[in-house]
């Protein structure tokens, strides 16, 4: 689906009141939930107790409560009441081979049997890991292994910092790189500001300038804008928008963009973290023809294992980042005790190698492609103006619209935040069919079938059959 019809489409849905759901409907659903779902109400209970609001997720449903997991195989998971879920959200895109990937488990088994997950030394399978995540990106010479996708974002504007001697970002409006200081400003709705940054200082988010995205001409203006007082370092972008396509980047804005940013001085960062092994072989850059200074990897890196990082780019930029004192410039400091550890660079290599000499990436966005021509024929019989599309294997069902309301006043933002809190409603009714959906914001695996693809659509039919007629 084309970036215009996205656009006009969620602006549509964007433009009507929210459809009413019929409230025995809901309740039904949710009752349903709670009766095969009990010991994950009293673990609820229990975690209340000892973790911050009684959670350290973001992605869990919360509708009437998060589940409990106990194992997962392929595309399912179970809970620890014995219920099986088809599972779309994949830990928010981590999962790519699928839960419990067997080849992945034995090659990680057979590790654990033979050498160590950890000892802090260096270890060859760190340049194995290396060398297939620099095959598999076409602007990647040189890579430093990070523990999360936000590190790895972290680690990147210092780098272009250090490579450009300047201090200032560029973030496009709603784009998420983690939750690092320069990157809260402005996450995924566009327009927000300010909404989730309590406790980060003024002064660090001074250094990040929001532009909008798809704008280049407001681009332009921000590099002129500054180079009186130091100029740009970088520009980081979601390759294909917010929310990894739910908002998302024109045809051609990234070659224009990143021929700006190298006319003013500037890198351009690619945060691939979502994208990086969804797209096929070479990420998004390759599927757009964009070769960035700098490419930030996470996620679908390690099939969920755990210090799951990564930044990587030209080899001038990537020997900036230096874990001794300074003895070169440029410099600046990036390291991490369990960074590039041998388990997490294992499944690395592992999952890397599997991607780029199979063609279960085909088959997976062959899937996506699958569900989504399902879901528009099941919208259409509703009348509905529910929508959905795939970038790759990444998954989106448009539902509110949320990012597509003009923030022109307080009210507005009360709308957001209630078209956002009522997509909760909509995935404990499809999870009361035994699919795990994320507000639409959904994955697909190698290992999905078509089976899970209609059991996915039911959940959705179910969805709609709920609204008040």
């Amino acid at each position: 689906m084309k970036t215009s019809e996205i656009f006009a489409r969620a602006a549509e849905i964007a433009s009507k009141p929210l459809p009413s759901l019929n409230s025995i409907a809901l309740n039904a659903s949710i009752n349903e939930i709670k009766s095969r779902t009990k010991r994950s109400a009293e673990l609820t209970e229990r975690a209340k107790k000892v973790l911050p609001n009684g959670s350290q997720h973001t992605l869990p449903l919360s509708n009437p409560y998060p589940f409990f997991m106990q194992k997962g195989r392929g595309s399912l998971l179970l809970d620890v009441d014995g219920n099986e879920y088809t599972d779309y959200i994949l830990s928010g895109g981590a999962i790519i081979l699928g839960h419990n990937d067997p080849e992945l488990i034995q090659s990680i088994q057979t590790l654990l049997s033979t050498k160590t997950h950890f000892h802090g030394h260096f270890d060859e399978l760190e340049l194995d890991a290396a060398e297939a995540v620099i095959s598999f990106f076409p602007s990647i010479e040189k890579v430093r292994f990070t523990a999360s996708g936000s590190e790895a974002n972290n680690a990147a504007i210092k780098i272009a910092r250090a490579v450009t001697g300047k201090k200032k970002l560029i973030k496009f409006l709603g784009h998420y790189h983690g939750w690092g200081h320069e990157y809260l400003m402005d996450v995924e709705v566009p327009g927000s500001g300010k909404f989730v940054t309590n406790g980060i200082p003024d002064e660090y988010m001074d250094q990040t300038i929001l532009v909008p995205p798809n704008d280049l001409e407001k681009l332009e203006d921000v590099f002129r804008a500054h180079q009186a007082d130091g100029g740009i370092a970088a520009v980081i972008i979601e390759p294909y928008g917010a929310e990894s396509g739910l908002v998302p980047i024109a045809e051609g804005f990234n070659e224009a963009a990143l021929e700006m940013a190298h006319r003013y001085g500037a890198l351009y960062i690619m945060d691939e973290v979502v994208t990086g092994f969804r797209l096929g072989k070479g990420g998004a850059q390759q599927r757009l023809g964009v070769m960035p200074d700098l490419t930030t990897l996470g996620k679908g890196l390690m099939n969920g294992f755990p210090s799951c990082g990564a930044v990587g780019g030209k080899r001038e930029y990537m020997d900036a980042a230096n874990v001794s004192i300074p003895h070169s410039s440029p410099y600046t400091y990036v390291a991490g005790t369990l960074s590039g550890n041998a388990l997490s660079v294992a499944a690395c290599k592992h999952v890397v190698t599997t991607l780029a000499t199979t063609n279960r990436l085909k088959i997976a966005e062959k899937m996506a492609e699958d569900v989504v021509s399902k879901l528009n024929t099941l919208f259409t019989s509703y009348q509905s103006d529910f929508f959905a599309y795939n970038i790759g294997n990444i998954l989106r069902v448009e539902l509110t619209a949320p990012h597509a309301v003009p923030l022109t006043s307080q009210e507005a933002l009360m709308e957001v935040v209630s078209r956002r809190q009522i997509l909760s409603s909509y995935s404990a009714i499809v999870a009361s069919t035994g699919v795990l959906s994320r507000h639409g914001r959904d994955f697909v695996s190698c290992a999905h079938t078509e089976q899970d693809n209609d059991r996915y659509v039911a959940g959705y039919e179910k969805l709609l059959q709920s609204f008040s007629r």
